[in-house]
Order: structure tokens, then C-alpha cells, then sequence
């Protein structure tokens, strides 16, 4: 019993893990981060797990996906068995008389990649199964050509950096040779392993030649100077393997315009770790102790250079507006009071809201029609979605009377994204450029992955060197992950958004299709740029003690192109949540940042109400009251919510994370008061009517620009539910009393 204790305790596998904890806690850290990711404790919301369940090469899931992210993940395998080695093999010097010790060192340092690749085929099986309706044949071939491209990178890696030399006296027993062998060390020297004969430090037991259990050699009386020599060595087989593999790496930015070298998002999140512990690794090794101040100067010194040079600033642009020194405006409060707006009793803007308003009204034959406005919500991909199939659904069985209705339309991120994409089907169909547009080839279009390729700029180039530029217009930008996920909703949708903001002008004028509103968020002060093809100043109070909170984008950059602006650019500038897509910094100086409408306005409620205070007197006079159509990611109330009890670690975050985790649903509170109390304020009849996805608070659907085939199944049977059923049945009765309920309806 003793005995098998013993073996337990000194079993080398476990020696190691254990070595690890003590003196490579930052090396578990990535694995602890792929552990967390896979098992969805990470970047759920986001998606970031479906990357790696459900890679995508050249378009589509197959087994080269899989047999690339193999691939990668060998890569930091090997990675993590370079730094350990260096690491910790000198705290065992019983290996340097070990036959082929580098390579028996990644034997026994192999229990953590075989559980997170036991780890990972179990979860991306299940989720090819349950949530990509996958084959079992398929996932089968998935899983081999995973292990495939792992042991590949495994294989390639020993047979050239660390051939398998050997060493005659060797614990079991294998033909003479160098016992560290290296690309650097291929000559036969001085059999220096002599020194290491007698026993210092306490027997370990590995697995050796044919994995078999071998007890390792008493060494005593050790030099440290010649166990120091011996592995210093290896730091130059480490050095070579890091720049090679960085060099692969920052290689796949340079040629990611050709889609051959656009490998899955999930190899080069993975790729990026390794490169991640290959520096912090070889930091640790150079400077020692002085490596964590090394890092702190650096970050230092990299954020002071960005501040006051263009190195390191990583601005993205927004595409089609010009950028040049003399056109950028000065952001201070003197041009905010004087730019924020038109003034004057018959602006354009005026001019052009009345126009837009009595060609809308012409559209019908009734004196005083019901005007429909939208407000959206923001969630990414599952917002566009469910916001084009409530749009697309209600106007087919409404006989088309909710386009011919809605008169504007407002609200955040995805949502705005589904939105001006139906908008957009509704200008063809008047062009007769298309026969119907509740065709469901266009969900399916809409549907399609925008993360992998957003994902894959972000870890390739985005976070080290942006030495790409595109054109536009005859104007060269920086190409970021902004860019390419403009590039990417393009080549989604078949070109149909690829416009200038101006392009909708006319359209909006004619009230051939409705007037969209975006309200992105200006971070440098919380204030709100307000954008649409249309001079927006009829929105903004003229009372100058207010705080400006609303800035007129065709106002505020007159002299910059506001029309050309790439009306992709305009969606992502209201869509660009933290973290996942950049920041939009706009030709100011000091130069302003663009982020996602949803910080301030999830909803669209805050513009909604603008607009109506704005137009109230016209809309008494012109209409039969206001319906505010409403479509939510997420109910107000969802059932089976519930609440945990708060731990001592959750009374430390808590109030940090409240801010994050609630600021939809603070939104929700006070735009509910906003709304009631305007309400009291109207001359007119005013109804909301709400369409929600979520109903369940057990009901997952990702918050993120990928979508699983199951989760595209949910967002089109939710239309079907009971609540959504009651307001579409609210809907008709104010747009078309007249048209009999559907029996049936297809989704």
C-alpha cells in the first residue's frame, strides 16, 4: 500500500503538474483560459466557444477546419512543452541521462493536453450533434482529422527541432547519442552526463520506452554548472521555434485577402496564445525577476506613443470620410454649441422632414392613417434575425401594410442591422430590381457566420501591426477587423448595403422606404452623434443651456463628406460592442470615439420619443395615432427567472459587475417611466406593441455575429408563440382590420 503510495506521489506526470503550480502558474493560466472557453465559462455570449466547436475554412465547416485547429492546438502543445522544459527540466536533472529527454519530457508533461483534447471532442461533439444536426459519420471524421492535425504538428515538431537523439546509458537502455539533441546541438561532444551519476534528489517514475514505467536514476554530488550548460542549450531550439512560429503567424495578416490562408478564427485565437506565452515565456527566461516590470514600462511606453504619435493609435476609420489634417474639427464645447445643429426658423432639415412626412402620407387614400415606428434592440446576430423575421412575417400576412405604414426607424447594433437590410429589400421591390422579399433566402443570407472573420483579424494582425490599407472612393484606410466585418455583411448579402449613406437620401425623401436613425454612443463625453442621410437638427432642442447630449452628424461634419460616408460603417459605428469590434474614431481633433447605441439607447426609446415631441403637433393634425413597434432580443420578464444568493466574492464584484450585466434592464426601468409620462404629454393616440425572442430565462441564444442551426430554428418558431401571436393579432387589427386572421403561417 506504502509502495503505491509512493509511486502516486512520485509518479513524474503528476511531479510535473505539481512543478507547474509551483513554478509555472502563467503557463496554466492558458489552458485554464482554453478550458474555460470550451466548457462555455468564457466568451458564451459572445460565441467564442462555437469558433472552436464549429470552425470554419473557405466558407464552411469540414474536416480541413478540424484538421487545421488540430493543427494549431499541436502548436501550442509543443509551445507549452518548450517553456516548460526550460523551466522545470533543470529542477530534474535525472533527464539529461534519459534516452531522448526532450521528447520523454513531452510524454510525461502530456496529461493536460490529453484532457483538454478529451475535453474538447466530447463538447464539440455534443454540439455538432444537438445544435448543427450533424451526421454521426461526419462528427466521427471531425473528431480523427482533429487528432490528425495535432499529432501532425507534434510529429513535424520533434522530427525537426528536437530529433530524436539517444543516449546509450540510459535508463531504458536506447543506442548511444547526445542526450539533447537540438536543430543547434547535432555534434557528438563530451559525454558530460558522467557528472550526473550519484544521487541528490528523490527517485521520480516516468514513462519511458514503450511507455512503460521506468524508475529514474540517483544522481549525487550534482554540478549546477553543467546542469545549467546543458539546458541553457534548449533555450536556442525555443528561440527559433518562437520566431518561426510568430513569423507563420504575422504571415496569415499579411496574406489574409486571399481566402486560401483565412484559416478558422479558433487556429488563430489558439495561434495567438501560443505566440502570448512564447513572449511572456522568453521574457521570464531573459530578465527573470525583472520581467513583470518589464512588461508594466513597456504598456507604459506603448500607450504615450499612441497618444502623441500615430504609432500604436490603431485608429478605425470610418469609410468614405475624409481624414486629412485640414479638414479635422476641433471637439471642444465652442464648436459642439455652435455645430450641434442647424439654426434658423426653415432649415434643410425642416424642409426635409416635411417633405418626407406629406409624400408618406400621400401613400394612403384615408385622411388621418396610423404612422408605425420601429425601435430595435441590439444582440448582435440574433437581433438582425428576429428583427427581419417579426418585419418579414407581419408584412406578408399583413398584405404589406407594415412597410407601407412604418415611417421611421430606430434602435441599436444587430437589430438596426436586420432592419436596414429589410428596408433595403423593400427600395427593390419598388425598383422591381426584386419579385418578393419575404423570400426565405433572404433569413438565410442574413443568417450566415460574421464572427470568423472578425475573429481571425482581431488575433492576427488587429493586436499587433495594422500594415494593411483598402480603398474607398480614391481614400485609403487602415484594413481592421471593422473593415473585415464590413467586407464580410457585404459578401453576406450579396452587395445589397454596399452604398454611400447618401445613397437613401432621395429614397427617404420620396417615402419610398422609412427614415432610419442611428444613435451611436460618443465615449469621449456620453454624449450621442445622431445619423441618417437626413439633417437631423429638427430633432435637437434650441435651448442653449442644455448640455448638447444630441450632436447632428451632417451638421457636426459638413466639410468632411457625411454622405459618402459607407453606410456598412454607419451600422457599425451604432454596432460596435466593446471589445469584439473597435472603437470608430471620427476626423476630429482630439480625435472622438464612436461605440454601440446600446450603451445609452438599447431600444430605441430615447430618439422615439425626440421624434414624436419633435413632430407631436403634425402628427395630431395628420394621423390617427402613433404605434411603436417594439422588437426585443430579450423580455422585460422572463420566466423561470431567478436570483442566487450573494457570495462574499460576489459583495466585491458585484457592484462592478451590475453596471455590465444590468444596464439593458436599468434602460428598460427608465425608458418604461420615460414613455409613461410622455404618453400623458401626447395629443394623440400612442400604443406600443412588442415582439420578444427571448421568452425563457433558461432559453439560450448566443448574444454574438454566429448563429447555430438550432439557434436559426428557435428565432423562427418564436414568432409562432403565444405572446408574439396576440401581438400580431393587436397589429392587424390597427394597420388591416379588414384581412382575415392566418390559419397557418410558414416559418
Amino acid at each position: 500500500m506504502i509502495e503505491n503510495l509512493k509511486l502516486i506521489r512520485d509518479f513524474f506526470p503528476l511531479v510535473l503538474l505539481k512543478g507547474h503550480l509551483k513554478y509555472n502558474f502563467f503557463g496554466l493560466m492558458y489552458w485554464g483560459l482554453l478550458f474555460a472557453i470550451i466548457s462555455e465559462s468564457i466568451g458564451a455570449n459572445f460565441g467564442v466557444p462555437f469558433l472552436f466547436f464549429s470552425p470554419e475554412y473557405l466558407g464552411e465547416v469540414s474536416l480541413w477546419s478540424f484538421l487545421l485547429l488540430g493543427f494549431s492546438l499541436g502548436g501550442f502543445t509543443m509551445g507549452f512543452n518548450v517553456y516548460s522544459y526550460t523551466k522545470l527540466g533543470p529542477r530534474f536533472p535525472f533527464l539529461v541521462v534519459v534516452s531522448t529527454p526532450f521528447f520523454r519530457f513531452c510524454i510525461n508533461n502530456a496529461l493536460l493536453p490529453l484532457l483538454f483534447i478529451i475535453f474538447y471532442l466530447i463538447k464539440m461533439s455534443k454540439f455538432q450533434l444537438y445544435e448543427e444536426f450533424a451526421p454521426v459519420t461526419t462528427v466521427l471524421i471531425y473528431n480523427i482529422f482533429f487528432i490528425l492535425g495535432f499529432f501532425l504538428f507534434i510529429l513535424l515538431s520533434i522530427l525537426y527541432f528536437f530529433p530524436l537523439r539517444r543516449n546509450r546509458d540510459a535508463d531504458d537502455n536506447l543506442p548511444e547519442s547526445n542526450p539533447v539533441s537540438s536543430l543547434t546541438n547535432k555534434g557528438a561532444g563530451k559525454k558530460w552526463y558522467n557528472y550526473f551519476r550519484e544521487n541528490r534528489k528523490r527517485q521520480v517514475y516516468y514513462i519511458g520506452k514503450n511507455f512503460k514505467i521506468y524508475k529514474s536514476r540517483s544522481i549525487a554530488h550534482l554540478d549546477e554548472s553543467v546542469i545549467k550548460q546543458v539546458f541553457s542549450q534548449n533555450r536556442i531550439n525555443a528561440l527559433i521555434f518562437e520566431i518561426i512560429t510568430i513569423s507563420a503567424f504575422l504571415s496569415l495578416g499579411f496574406l489574409r485577402n486571399y481566402s486560401l490562408f483565412e484559416v478558422p478564427a479558433s487556429m488563430s485565437i489558439i495561434t495567438l496564445l501560443t505566440i502570448i506565452a512564447m513572449v511572456f515565456g522568453a521574457l521570464s527566461s531573459w530578465f527573470h525577476r525583472w520581467a513583470y516590470p518589464t512588461i508594466f514600462i513597456s504598456i507604459i511606453a506603448m500607450s504615450f506613443v499612441s497618444k502623441h504619435f500615430d504609432f500604436f493609435r490603431y485608429t478605425s476609420y470610418a469609410i468614405g470620410m475624409d481624414y486629412s489634417k485640414e479638414k479635422l474639427v476641433k471637439y471642444n464645447l465652442k464648436n459642439i454649441r455652435e455645430k450641434h445643429k442647424l439654426y434658423g426658423d426653415s432649415t434643410e432639415s425642416d424642409f426635409a422632414i416635411s417633405t418626407i412626412l406629406k409624400n408618406w402620407k400621400n401613400k394612403f387614400q384615408e385622411e388621418k392613417p396610423k404612422l408605425v415606428i420601429l425601435n430595435t434592440s441590439g444582440g448582435g446576430l440574433r437581433s438582425a434575425l428576429w428583427t427581419f423575421t417579426v418585419l418579414s412575417n407581419c408584412d406578408e400576412i399583413l398584405d404589406q401594410k407594415l412597410s407601407k405604414h412604418l415611417q421611421m426607424i430606430t434602435g441599436a447594433s444587430g437589430g438596426m442591422v436586420g432592419a436596414a437590410f429589410y428596408r433595403e429589400l423593400i427600395l427593390r421591390k419598388g425598383l422591381g430590381e426584386i419579385n418578393n422579399k419575404n423570400e426565405q433566402v433572404y433569413k438565410d443570407m442574413l443568417g450566415k457566420d460574421l464572427l470568423n472573420k472578425l475573429s481571425f483579424s482581431a488575433s492576427t494582425s488587429d493586436l499587433f501591426m495594422r500594415y494593411k490599407q483598402m480603398e474607398y472612393n480614391g481614400k485609403k484606410y487602415t484594413q481592421e477587423r471593422g473593415t473585415e466585418f464590413e467586407k464580410q455583411l457585404h459578401q453576406n448579402l450579396n452587395n445589397y448595403l454596399e452604398h454611400p449613406l447618401g445613397y437613401y437620401e432621395q429614397p427617404e425623401l420620396n417615402s419610398q422606404v422609412p427614415l432610419m436613425i442611428f444613435s451611436p454612443t460618443i465615449v469621449n463625453d456620453g454624449r450621442r452623434m445622431l445619423m441618417s442621410s437626413q439633417n437631423l437638427s429638427f430633432l435637437i432642442h434650441d435651448d442653449k443651456s442644455t448640455s448638447y447630449e444630441n450632436i447632428d452628424f451632417q451638421t457636426f461634419f459638413r466639410s468632411n463628406n457625411p454622405q459618402e460616408i459607407r453606410f456598412s460603417s454607419v451600422l457599425r459605428a451604432n454596432a460596435t460592442f466593446p471589445i469584439i469590434m473597435p472603437m470608430m474614431g471620427m476626423p476630429t481633433f482630439p480625435e472622438i470615439q464612436l461605440m454601440d447605441s446600446g450603451i445609452r439607447d438599447n431600444y430605441g426609446g430615447k430618439v422615439t420619443v425626440d421624434y414624436l415631441f419633435a413632430l407631436s403637433e403634425w402628427i395630431k393634425n395628420n394621423t390617427s395615432g402613433v404605434v411603436i413597434i417594439e422588437i426585443r432580443d430579450t423580455k422585460r420578464i422572463m420566466q423561470n427567472e431567478h436570483y442566487k444568493q450573494v457570495s462574499l466574492l460576489d459583495k466585491i464584484l458585484l457592484p462592478f459587475g451590475n453596471v455590465y450585466n444590468n444596464f439593458t434592464r436599468t434602460q428598460d426601468l427608465d425608458q418604461e417611466q420615460l414613455m409613461k409620462m410622455c404618453s400623458e404629454s401626447f395629443t394623440f393616440p400612442f400604443e406600443k406593441i412588442t415582439f420578444n425572442l427571448r421568452e425563457d430565462y433558461n432559453e439560450r441564444i448566443s448574444l454574438s455575429w454566429h448563429l447555430t442551426k438550432r439557434e436559426k430554428q428557435k428565432i423562427s418558431l418564436a414568432f409562432g408563440s403565444n405572446e408574439n401571436q396576440r401581438a400580431l393579432n393587436r397589429l392587424q387589427k390597427l394597420l388591416a382590420p379588414k384581412i382575415k386572421k392566418e390559419t397557418e403561417v410558414s416559418f
